[in-house]
């Protein structure tokens, strides 16, 4: 969606055109609000990592990071740059002004509350309560935010969504991109499966809903250990959506079936 403006983010403020980069998200995001009408559609702020997008006008100015995945992106980034942060903010609540009420937002590579904290007070500004007016999310993928997150949920956000393919490179400390790594970079490893446990259980005690965007909901067996833990909603590749749906309606029913025999 950013890069079909051929604009990067940071040029749009630069040059102060943040209306334009205000209507190419409307435009964006619209459309899929309008496919997934009365559905929740729950949008990521911009996640730019400083390698990502040098061909966009203004991406020359980008700083070059030695390792740009944990470099100056996320939330980190748009609260350094807040005007960026404000406008897909504002975008958000034009959405919502026009009865695009279903389109939620979430805020990438979260570690800290005070993060969050400011980042709520941004869309305050745009008129917009965090969690009362908005679904307000943020992704899951640093061990820091697993760590933290009953903080989190007493800060108070609407849902979590896991970013799987961060959260295993950080927590295994394994390059997701380096082909000779690529056969130990498994989200099934022992310390991602903990991590996630952990933040399904405590998010269900503050009735926080949880989900898993990225590679790793299309993976029966992650998929399987989900519904165990209790997540409320999975994302699957296109041509896995019916392996998935099938998996998740047998593991349910085996669920209930277990939960009726413990009540005999």
């Amino acid at each position: 969606m950013i890069a079909s403006g051929g604009i990067h983010p940071a040029e749009y403020i630069r040059q102060n055109k943040e209306k334009d980069y205000i209507t190419l998200l409307k435009n964006g995001i619209r459309k899929i609000a309008q496919a997934f009408k009365n559905k929740p559609v729950w949008i990521r702020n911009s996640d730019m990592r400083s390698d990502e997008y040098r061909n966009l006008t203004g991406g020359n100015q980008e700083p070059h990071e030695t390792d740009p995945m944990i470099g100056w992106h996320g939330i980190r980034r748009l609260l350094d740059e807040p005007k960026i942060l404000k406008a897909e903010f504002q975008a958000i609540a034009d959405l919502h002004a026009e009865g695009y009420k279903n389109v939620g937002i979430m805020v990438p590579f979260i570690i800290r509350v005070e993060e969050l904290r400011k980042a709520k007070n941004i869309m305050r500004e745009v008129g917009l309560e965090p969690c009362r007016d908005i679904d307000f999310g943020i992704m899951v993928e640093t061990p820091a935010s697993c760590w933290i997150i009953e903080d989190l949920c007493k800060e108070g956000i609407s849902f979590v969504s896991f970013g799987t393919n961060d959260l295993t490179q950080l927590t295994l400390g394994i390059d997701r991109n380096n082909e000779r790594l690529a056969n130990r970079f498994d989200e099934m490893h022992p310390a991602v499966l903990g991590e996630i446990a952990k933040v399904i259980k405590t998010c269900q005690k503050y009735h926080v809903t949880t989900s898993i965007c990225g590679q790793a909901g299309s993976r029966a067996v992650m998929a399987e250990f989900l519904v165990h833990q209790g997540i409320d909603s999975i994302s699957a590749n296109a041509d896995a959506v019916d392996e998935i749906r099938a998996t998740v309606a047998r593991v349910e029913r085996k669920v209930l079936l277990e939960g009726e025999r413990r009540k005999r």
